[in-house]
């Protein structure tokens, strides 16, 4: 596989219908895959913070689980190429993730199905990483497995979080946000959380380009992140 150069520019423009276009990668890569889940994962942080910041904390809650994923999408992709192999899954995904969408409900209907990679495929791959640096993996999958239980609440819109936003004190919901100072700072931990799952993906995508300058800026933050207590 010839190396790319990051940032894997310039970028093309697809022709669409009636002379517009969209822009698209020259090369359909894992690598290209990385920045394309970066983008959303670090523009999904971002947001998370304004929310919580906002009392929209289970909006919040939300956005953190897509940016979960986003992150754990990287570190898949991360692993197989650092291994210097691909396994089938790993594969299928950057394939899936660069399948042409449908334009319309006759061109979906048309469409042939096929299944997406799930995350459990997807996780065997941070397993493998965990198993090379540290003897505690399976609780990290066990407790991994479990956040994303508790996140994927929110994103589905389970009972208890919409009761998150009752109060009793005017017998109403609270849908300009919450006004509780301390679910606020509950919502501003979790996204401080969150951000070292971030960091700690774009330090695989930095070993994976080969740039140790900006692994070395990481592998700095990502210890000041520790040192703060506030993940």
């Amino acid at each position: 596989m010839k190396p790319l150069a990051a940032p894997f520019l310039p970028l093309v423009q697809a022709p669409e219908t009636h002379g517009e276009f969209h822009w698209e990668f020259r090369e359909q890569r894992p690598e290209t895959v990385m920045i394309g889940k970066a983008v959303r994962m670090v523009s999904g942080i971002r947001a998370s913070l304004l929310l919580a910041d906002s009392g929209f904390t289970v909006e919040c809650a939300s956005l953190l689980r897509m940016v979960s994923d986003f992150s754990q999408e990287i570190l898949a992709v991360a692993e197989g190429l650092i291994a210097g192999r691909m396994t089938e899954p790993q594969e299928r995904f950057v394939r899936q993730y660069f399948a042409p969408m449908a334009r319309s409900p006759e061109e979906y209907e048309q469409s042939e199905r096929e299944r997406y990679v799930s995350r459990e495929e997807l996780f065997k791959a941070h397993f493998r990483l965990a198993a090379e640096s540290t003897d505690k993996a399976d609780e990290m999958r066990r407790l991994s497995r479990f956040l994303n239980y508790v996140y994927d609440k929110y994103v589905h819109g389970a009972y208890l979080t919409s009761m998150e936003l009752y109060t009793g004190r005017d017998d109403s919901f609270m849908l300009d946000g919450h006004e509780s100072e301390q679910h606020r700072d509950i919502a501003r931990v979790s996204v401080a959380g969150k951000l070292h799952e971030v960091v700690s993906a774009l330090g695989m995508m930095a070993l994976v380009f080969g740039n140790d300058t900006l692994n070395g800026e990481i592998r700095e933050a990502r210890r000041a992140l520790e040192a703060s207590g506030e993940y």
